[in-house]
């Protein structure tokens, strides 16, 4: 009798044990996440350059990917995409969406599209026979997005955010004049033509980073949630 109370007792808890580990080695299911190509409608008068929404959504899943918290899927891949007026068509992307396992929208929109120029200039006079002028100029890029995470079956928004990117440069420009000339002559100036690009795409890193890593923050939570 005590020999068998006492093998009831091993075998419930191994099966207790067994149970136990079962538990803790079954992987908790990521979201499904698909990144639509952000609405990129100019705010100011500067214009944002083409295709910047599709470069945008390709970041956020680059860096969505990288975290390992979510299954991405892109946007084009389970043909969520806009028509030629730039809108989405909120039934088909659902229905498309469901159909690919997606829990999650990612809906992102451009909030901030500005380029400041700040610059001091000196001399302008001939005090130096060669030098009519010294401009330092400081130029800011900024880029500003709002991300929001919408679940597909029910429309809640489940978690949004917000971040800016700016690039700086400085810039020296120098007005010459002609020996000969009192008029004035040409001019030049130490800019590169690919100083623009470098300093959108370090705005638009950042501001993307930023959102990511707000994105990122909240997948314990949306993993309750799904």
């Amino acid at each position: 009798m005590r020999m068998s109370s006492r093998l009831i007792g091993t075998a419930f808890m191994v099966m207790t044990l067994g149970s136990g580990l079962g538990a803790a080695t079954v992987p908790q299911l990521r979201p499904t996440l698909a990144i639509v190509d952000f609405e990129t409608t100019p705010a100011g008068s500067i214009l944002p350059p083409p295709h910047l929404g599709s470069a945008l959504a390709g970041l956020m899943l680059d860096r969505l990917v990288a975290s390992g918290q979510y299954r991405v899927l892109d946007g084009r891949w389970v043909k969520i995409g806009r028509g030629a007026d730039g809108r989405m068509n909120l039934d088909a992307v659902r229905e498309y969406a469901e159909s690919a396992g997606v829990d999650y929208l990612v809906l992102g929109s451009m909030t901030q599209f500005s380029a400041e120029n700040r610059g001091r200039t000196y001399g302008g006079g001939f005090v130096v026979p060669l030098l009519a002028g010294v401009r330092r100029q400081k130029v800011e890029l900024i880029v500003g997005i709002t991300v929001r995470v919408v679940d597909v079956r029910s429309g809640e928004v489940a978690t949004t955010a917000t971040s800016q990117g700016m690039s700086d440069r400085r810039r020296l420009k120098i007005g010459a004049l002609g020996l000969f000339s009192r008029g004035g002559g040409g001019g030049f100036a130490n800019e590169s033509t690919e100083s623009r690009d470098a300093q959108l795409s370090e705005a638009v890193q950042r501001a993307v980073a930023t959102a990511a890593q707000g994105i990122v923050n909240a997948a314990a939570r949306l993993r309750g949630q799904g």
